[in-house]
């Protein structure tokens, strides 16, 4: 590696190493692709086997990547991935490959 390069700190500000922080994440997003739908908070951790707290949690960093059409569903937010983002579609294209790979057909 580059001696000037302080390789710690661009790993900490990666936009890949920061959308996918932690398995919660990742599985909000899994679950958000599956349902082709929006969600509310419940239905998004009953879907990705977390608490509401958890999903509350996981969710905030990700609305800094401007991924989420958010709604309300009479009292409650609801959650859509937006169908027509670039990094959505690179996400579930990242998202499929890796699924193929760890179970192929």
């Amino acid at each position: 590696m580059t001696e000037d390069l302080d390789v710690p700190r661009l790993v900490d500000d990666n936009g890949l190493v920061l959308l996918f922080a932690n398995r919660t994440r990742s599985r909000i997003l899994a679950t958000l692709f599956y349902a082709g739908e929006a969600l509310t908070v419940a239905e998004i951790a009953a879907g990705a086997g977390i608490s509401q707290s958890a999903a509350y949690e996981a969710l905030d960093p990700l609305e800094r990547f401007d991924v989420f059409e958010v709604g309300e569903r009479g009292d409650e937010t609801t959650y859509r991935l937006l169908e027509d983002d670039e990094l959505v579609e690179a996400v579930r294209t990242v998202a499929r490959l890796a699924t193929e790979r760890i179970h192929p057909e």
